[in-house]
């Protein structure tokens, strides 16, 4: 027998959302700088477009897997369910953009950027930044699907960052699959709702 997920309240929501943000900038930003580590983040107009480019592939991808596999679909409901459903319509701006900005830090800016001045190179970067992003997306075990989709996701930022270069890009398409998914789930519950 499993242990059921409770239904979280909005404020729980926004809690875990800020404090797993600021956590994880907090982490990056230490290890960042403890470790002298050069993170490859700078202003560039045509790193918007691309991160935008890479942020609808990456939805458009997502889901054609939504439709294909029914496991990452039941994963992706309770996922988006538990997370989504108690917030309003503003707060899915925060649900953009502080993972967007935190996790990208981390996940791409610091671990590839560590892996790459190391042994492991951009692919072993890649793959073990990869890993803990997923593994950062894994609830319970039944929700393997999703955790296995945002590994997939990750390896897919992480070759945005090493064909662009630029963290911003990697950062703008996260924040816009966040706020793509989150509108879309709010729009057509609250849609059944009415």
């Amino acid at each position: 027998m499993t242990a059921q997920v409770h239904p979280l309240t909005r404020t729980e929501v926004l809690s875990a959302l800020i404090l797993t943000s600021g956590s994880l900038t907090l982490l990056a930003g230490l290890w960042g700088w403890l470790g002298s580590v050069p993170i490859p983040l700078f202003w560039d107009p045509l790193a918007l477009l691309w991160g935008c480019g890479l942020g609808l592939g990456v939805i458009l991808l997502s889901e054609l897997v939504y439709q294909a596999w029914p496991a990452y679909r039941q994963a992706a409901r309770a996922y988006l369910g538990l997370v989504v459903d108690p917030l309003q319509w503003g707060d899915v701006f925060w649900l953009g953009l502080l993972p967007g900005w935190s996790e990208e830090w981390l996940f791409r800016g610091v671990l590839v950027s560590v892996a790459v001045a190391g042994p492991l190179g951009w692919i072993g970067g890649i793959l073990c930044s990869s890993l803990l992003f997923g593994a950062l997306h894994l609830l319970e075990w039944r929700g393997w699907p999703y955790a296995f989709w945002a590994t997939l996701v990750g390896v897919l930022l992480g070759l945005g960052l090493w064909l662009s270069g630029n963290l911003l890009v990697t950062i703008v398409a996260h924040t816009l699959t966040n706020w793509v998914a989150a509108g879309w789930w709010k729009y057509h519950h609250s849609q059944a709702e009415d």
